[in-house]
């Protein structure tokens, strides 16, 4: 008979699992802990019980891991929005790439033993967007407001304790470097301040402060070229937003259609391409499933950039049947891209994006052929 389960425990952390917690085993089972490093010995107690495992908070730091550093961002115990702090940047880049590699095994049912390129930047002040809520009129995350944040870049820092934000209950604002905001009311409506301009590479794109844009500013460039490189004959783009890459693509490939269901980034995909002479691009309204589904499209290359979910099995399958020279998978989330990679062919090449240091999240670019 097992033993009781008892609500502290002494454990010895052996890696970190995506989403963030460090892992025990023990005799009573798995336990997820937060805030840990690989080789932490810890007292916790066990705040929930299931099935297949438990999950602990640290209630005392017996034996740090010689990973650990002292966290640095004024947020960082009240918000908990960079998980990973108090790791060492070079330690966290390389318990990213062990994530990737058992997602892989374990999802994917695949085997990679080739190189993880790594395309990273600065750890601080990289972040060019945030979103807020508002707090008595004031700007912060989850649970206050804040007057900095260690990962926005400093123009944001400086906007936050200017802004009165109103009866607006969230904020989107975007450094361009001039920062630019959104405001959001209770009925839904959203005021905006203007458009405003990013370049990239040479390449301008026309943007909101609500814009989905790519995060990092330091990674812009080589993110871009990370994936335009693969710009060649007919490119079939799914999910291609305001047109990030579709506009680097279409200056080398022969022909883009790029699909998108989101109407208002459609449009602005439109505009950025006019803006930038890039004339090849046609831009395609509506949801990648439905719009896949009977076409006879024979593109030379595929590229996609699905939400976190992933673009599903059955997509993922229909892409296969076209039967393209080369696959380009844009992730943001290791376990999805795991389980559709498996059905889009030989992976060839991949690279970790490393766009939020200091926290669990994973950029991966693959490339099948």
């Amino acid at each position: 008979m097992r033993a009781p389960f008892p609500n502290t425990m002494h454990l010895k952390i052996e890696k970190l699992v995506y989403g963030g917690d460090g892992l025990a085993r023990t005799d009573q089972g798995v336990i997820f802990v937060p805030r840990t490093a690989v080789g932490d010995i810890v007292e916790a107690e066990i705040t929930e019980k299931k099935k297949d495992y438990s999950t602990a908070r640290v209630t005392q730091l017996l034996e740090p891991s010689p990973d650990r550093q002292t966290p640095y961002c004024p947020n960082y115990n009240t918000e908990g929005c960079c998980h990973w702090q108090h790791i060492r940047y070079d330690k966290q880049l390389d318990y990213k790439e062990s994530i990737i590699r058992e997602s892989l095994k374990r999802v994917g049912r695949m085997d990679w033993n080739g190189e993880i390129h790594r395309i990273t930047g600065p750890d601080r002040n990289y972040r060019l967007r945030a979103s807020f809520h508002v707090f008595n009129r004031r700007l912060g995350f989850v649970n206050g407001p804040i007057t900095e944040c260690a990962s926005l870049v400093p123009e944001l820092n400086q906007f936050i304790p200017t802004v009165d934000a109103g009866k607006a209950t969230e904020v989107h604002a975007l450094s361009t470097p001039e920062v630019i905001a959104s405001f959001v009311l209770p009925s839904g409506q959203i005021e905006r301040s203007k458009r405003a301009t990013i370049e990239v590479d040479g390449l301008h794109y026309r943007v909101t402060a609500d814009t989905f844009f790519q995060a990092n500013r330091y990674l812009l460039a080589p993110f871009l070229k990370e994936v335009a490189q693969y710009g060649e004959g007919r490119v079939l783009e799914l999910y291609s937003g305001a047109g990030f890459f579709s506009i680097p693509l279409g200056r080398a490939a022969k022909e883009v259609i790029a699909i998108e269901s989101n109407g208002a980034a459609v449009r602005q995909a439109r505009d950025n391409a006019t803006a930038n002479k890039t004339w090849s691009i046609r831009f395609v309204e509506g949801q990648v499933d439905a719009t896949l589904r009977g076409s006879e499209l024979k593109p030379d290359v595929v590229v996609l950039d699905p939400p976190r979910a992933g673009c599903g099995v059955k997509i993922a399958e229909q892409i296969a049947a076209m039967k393209p020279k080369r696959v380009v998978y844009v992730s943001c989330n290791p376990a999805t891209f795991a389980r559709e990679a498996a059905k889009l062919g030989k992976l060839q090449r991949l690279t970790m994006i490393d766009q939020f240091p200091n926290t669990y999240h994973i950029e991966l670019v693959g490339v099948f052929g």
